[in-house]
């Protein structure tokens, strides 16, 4: 029900094949197998993997690199013994080749693209601003028919407890459980035809008539109300600048794609 600001730059992990214009040096390598050479680079490039994925830089986790990159030479050896001239490998390697690059042009992107804090600060705004003055505390049932809302506010009218009748008869996953409670919510993330009808309830009270959305029919009650409290710019402004990181990169795609020449 309500609308968050999300991180949307995901971690996108680069391939662990290494493509190369020309066999790397011998005096460049960290070991040989079968006479070939494994590079440095590919090690520091495994190396660089797992410590953004958390991993602490100890020496351990040299030696591990290490190993598997020896390990990796092994078995890259022997693919391209045992499956050479194999169209599906032949493919493979096109479209890993491929997202590689795609892969590093989007990390490029987004390590070199950074909103100036009067963008960001704008779009925080107008984030407040839509947020309005008020957060409700609501609990709600979701089902699919008008019939079923009316015949719950009857049962609700009469005595039976709101959170039995969520937990029992509500389509919504995430709030059935714990009776039908949303979270705090800002008054202008709320769908349209449900949001309007909360500023006309007082505390504690429930909707006389059912509210449909675009997700079904609900019945609604209202626990409580309190000031709106935005969280401060510097609290989201790493995520809002996310976010404006990646649709500038959806825009450089699309211009991308709108300029190429495809026959």
């Amino acid at each position: 029900m309500s609308v968050r600001i999300r991180p949307l730059l995901a971690a996108w992990s680069l391939p662990c094949v290494v493509f190369s214009a020309s066999a790397p040096a011998a005096s460049d390598a960290v070991a040989l197998v079968n006479g070939k050479p494994v590079p440095q680079a590919r090690v520091d490039f495994i190396l660089k993997e797992q410590i953004r994925q958390g991993k602490p830089a100890t020496p351990e986790l040299s030696r591990q690199a290490r190993e598997e990159a020896i390990a990796r030479e092994v078995l890259s050896q022997e693919a391209a013994r045992k499956l050479n001239g194999s169209e599906a490998l032949k493919a493979r390697l096109d479209f890993m080749q491929q997202q590689a690059l795609v892969n590093a042009l989007r990390e490029d992107f987004f390590l070199n693209t950074r909103p100036g804090d009067e963008e960001v600060r704008k779009v925080y705004d107008s984030l407040s601003a839509r947020a309005g003055e008020r957060d409700y505390r609501v609990r709600h049932i979701l089902v699919d028919q008008e019939a079923e809302a009316r015949a719950l506010i009857e049962k609700l009218n009469g005595g039976a407890r709101f959170e039995d009748l969520a937990r029992t008869h509500s389509r919504d996953r995430d709030s059935a459980p714990a009776g039908g409670l949303l979270a705090w919510t800002p008054e202008g993330s709320f769908a349209p035809g449900f949001g309007d009808r909360l500023p006309k309830m007082g505390r504690g009270s429930l909707a006389p008539d059912p509210v449909r959305t675009r997700a079904g029919w609900h019945v609604i009650k209202l626990e409580d109300v309190r000031p709106s409290r935005p969280p401060a710019f510097d609290e989201v402004r790493p995520r809002i600048a996310e976010s404006l990181i990646e649709q500038k990169w959806r825009e450089y795609v699309q211009g991308l794609r709108s300029r190429a020449v495809v026959k």
